[in-house]
């Protein structure tokens, strides 16, 4: 009987070592494929990254963030543009900013721009003109103060003008009989009404390139109007020694605006009227033989007109 049962317990004991035999295989196996996943895995991890930064690392040669940043008169733009509003019937249209813009681009890098008048395109004429000369000439002190403090390194200045709209005609009869309003002459020590003498002296020295006047406000009697900065306007492109001027009035279909206008950048210099800007482009007189005349043929100094119908309310 004990030699049956211990024949049976070994046959037992020999079907289990069978069994874990098997299940060893089996378990080692399992961790071979494991591992095999596992490196694999690893090793395409490890090219995928390896691709990516090579894919990557080029970019190092483009300018850094900081190299590449914008000039701050064009990021004082842009922030100007994108957070602001502008007062309704002051601003232009994209037409009359478009013809602007490109009178100064041809005149580029080295643009001499003058502009009468602070409004809400001025950050604009800077930034157009970045590697040229903006200077900025306006009749309010605090206005000009905020516009510098705002943006440093900006040339603005305040001038009184001593017109007013009201006066308009019996300027234009005046200008006529004075020799001092002559069309070649130094503004700075001219002592014609319509003159504007108290700017920087730097003002009277420079050729000025392209010329805009969007201001004084001419909308009212009272008002200073824009009679002085037209006179200036032609007399500092007739004094150049050569060469031409883009001279932009904007306003130009209200009556003061054309008739002086015509009187002193003369219709045969207007190159062209875009919305309600005048584009006038002036030559230089050379050798200052223009004569008294700022014109060739002069016809519209007989032409009158009151305040109300330069414009009064049209601003």
């Amino acid at each position: 009987m004990k030699s049956n049962k211990n024949t049976n317990l070994i046959l037992f004991h020999h079907h289990h070592n069978t069994s874990s035999a098997v299940a060893t295989v089996s378990h080692h196996r399992l961790l071979l494929i494991f591992l095999l996943s596992f490196f694999t895995l690893l090793f395409s991890f490890s090219l995928f990254s390896s691709s990516l930064h090579s894919t990557t690392t080029p970019t190092s040669n483009f300018p850094s963030s900081s190299s590449s940043s914008l000039s701050p008169p064009i990021l004082a733009a842009l922030l100007h543009y994108t957070s602001s509003t502008p007062p309704p019937n002051t601003t232009m249209s994209f037409p009359e900013l478009s013809a602007i813009s490109t009178a100064i681009n041809s005149k580029s890098p080295t643009c001499n721009l003058l502009v009468f008048g602070l409004s809400h395109e001025s950050l604009l004429w800077r930034s157009i003109n970045l590697k040229g000369r903006t200077v900025f000439v306006h009749d309010n002190p605090y206005a000009v103060s905020k516009f510098e403090q705002s943006n440093p390194g900006v040339e603005a200045y305040d001038v009184v003008f001593p017109t007013k709209v009201s006066q308009a005609s019996k300027l234009l009869r005046y200008y006529k009989t004075r020799p001092e309003c002559r069309p070649v002459q130094n503004l700075l020590f001219s002592d014609c009404k319509l003159a504007i003498n108290d700017l920087p002296n730097f003002v009277y020295e420079i050729d000025w390139d392209v010329i805009l006047i969007d201001g004084p406000s001419g909308f009212a009697g009272d008002s200073p109007g824009r009679m002085a900065p037209i006179f200036t306007s032609a007399v500092l492109a007739k004094s150049k020694d050569s060469g031409t001027t883009d001279v932009f009035v904007h306003e130009f279909g209200r009556k003061l605006e054309r008739v002086y206008s015509d009187e002193f950048l003369c219709e045969e210099n207007l190159s062209e009227v875009v919305g309600g800007l005048g584009h006038f482009v002036v030559a230089a007189a050379k050798g200052g033989k223009q004569g008294s005349g700022f014109c060739r043929n002069s016809t519209k100094l007989s032409e009158t007109f009151t305040p109300v119908e330069v414009g009064v309310g049209d601003d």
